[in-house]
């Protein structure tokens, strides 16, 4: 039995429809499951890294657990060190952690700090360990889906990196593979797209997907602050943000070729990930 967390997220949800499409048994986790819509044959759970008396139920019974923390506070990797110790007493056999490509570059933003305080708590918990380090997820152009929609503009902070941006699905077939077949225990992997794109050609592969031009705007450092503060969405997970975008310019252009040579297949492209969800766009 495999547990997944995070299920209902952006790689958890592709993970779980991928084991379940190879008959492998799955149980999603996740903070409200009744709200979830899982695969035919799925076990929903609910459990919740902050309530650690809900974890037991969800591990009772599983050999591998896919590790996807929401995220971390001042207090670092808690949620990690939660799940370890309720892994251990279940008898749990195998940890594979989401994490990010930062932690292999040696990035110290907050973020990535976070992922590798979390890494070493998995590296050290006695069980055996595989981690994940994606880059930047496609899914990043969502956070450009309005201005696209209404003004055909994207609106990108200056410096922002040439980035070999990954498919969630990619993750999850990494995942799923590391999750079933064995070989990759005490390993840590670089996971990548196969193309490393600028924010320009990123705007021209949307434009080319509607069929209209895409204005690739730049703004200072200072100007995207402003305007996500005046849109309520600032304080220290922005600053956090872009001190990890300022830093991974150094190494988010490079191109691991993890995901062909764990899943035989090549990286699912940008425009693939931009067809799929057109509908964003307006």
């Amino acid at each position: 039995m495999i547990l997944v967390t995070g299920a209902t997220g952006n790689v958890g949800s592709e993970l779980v429809i991928r084991l379940a499409a190879q008959d492998v048994p799955v149980r999603a986790m996740s903070r409200t499951p009744e709200k979830a819509a899982f695969p035919t044959g799925v076990e929903s759970v609910a459990g919740d890294f902050d309530k650690p008396e809900t974890l037991p139920a969800a591990l009772a019974g599983v050999d591998r657990v896919f590790v996807c923390p929401p995220g971390y506070g001042p207090q670092g990797p808690v949620h990690e060190r939660t799940l370890i110790a309720a892994a251990r007493e279940a008898g749990v056999d195998h940890l594979v952690k989401l994490s990010t490509s930062g932690v292999g570059h040696g990035a110290t933003d907050p973020l990535t700090s976070g992922h590798r305080q979390g890494e070493q708590l998995v590296q050290e918990s006695g069980l055996e360990w595989t981690i994940l380090r994606p880059g930047t997820f496609m899914v990043y152009l969502y956070g450009y889906a309005d201005t696209i929609g209404k003004e055909r503009t994207m609106y990108v902070t200056e410096g922002d990196p040439v980035s070999a941006m990954i498919h969630p699905r990619d993750i999850a077939s990494v995942a799923a593979q590391v999750l079933t077949a064995p070989g990759h225990h005490g390993r840590a992997y670089t996971l990548t797209g196969g193309e490393a794109l600028s924010p320009r050609r990123q705007g021209e592969i949307v434009g080319e997907a509607l069929g209209q031009e895409i204005k690739v705007i730049e703004r200072t450092r200072a100007e995207t602050q402003a305007e996500f503060d005046r849109l309520g969405w600032g304080g220290p997970r922005l600053e956090a943000l872009l001190e990890l975008k300022r830093q991974s310019a150094a190494w988010d252009w490079k191109i691991s070729d993890s995901v062909e040579k764990i899943t035989a297949r090549a990286p699912l492209t940008l425009r693939d990930w931009v067809d799929e969800n057109l509908h964003v766009f307006g």
